[in-house]
């Protein structure tokens, strides 16, 4: 499936200017974080991290991303020029068992004292960086990513692959 949607990422990138969209070995949906700086994991939250994906009992799910739209916000190019700004596809069905795996997630890293996101997000999947924002747009079909299992990953910037460190099963 990730490569269905990086194919039709490709094409959505081309057609609004971007240069190229996500390579499917890089897609995921970010259900929380634990770093120091944006590209370092706090080493001693590593264990605690592990634990939280061990506690964590859910069936698996499917997501449907309907809807392609471009978040605000955004960061300077590394060559201090425009603003870049992230394209995704998001789920006008409210993605409620993502959400119920992101709070899940949520308490868990409370319960260990750990650091946690906001309570609310917007499951997303990120599917270029670019300069122009896109109007929203409904998908005739909706890309459908089947969740059976979740990882614990380290991801840098420059990399091809993120760091697998942990993975647990849904179902």
């Amino acid at each position: 499936m990730a490569q269905d949607i990086e194919r039709i990422a490709d094409r959505l990138a081309r057609h609004h200017g971007a240069r190229s969209a996500t390579r499917a070995d890089r897609l995921h949906v970010s259900l929380n974080g634990v770093w120091r700086s944006v590209n370092e994991i706090e080493l001693a939250l590593l264990d605690d991290a592990q634990e939280v994906g061990e506690a964590i009992r859910r069936p698996g799910f499917d997501i449907a991303f309907d809807k392609l739209q471009t978040f605000s916000g955004g960061s300077r190019s590394k060559t201090g020029g425009r603003t870049i700004v992230p394209t995704v596809l998001t789920c006008t069905n409210g993605a409620r068992e993502t959400l119920a795996l992101y709070g899940d997630i949520r308490r868990e890293m409370q319960r260990l004292g750990m650091p946690v996101g906001p309570r609310s997000f917007v499951p997303h999947l990120t599917i270029w960086y670019g300069h122009a924002r896109v109007s929203d747009l409904l998908l005739k079909r909706p890309l459908r990513w089947g969740v059976r299992k979740f990882w614990l990953v380290r991801t840098t910037t420059g990399q091809r692959r993120p760091d697998y460190i942990g993975e647990w099963p849904l179902g």
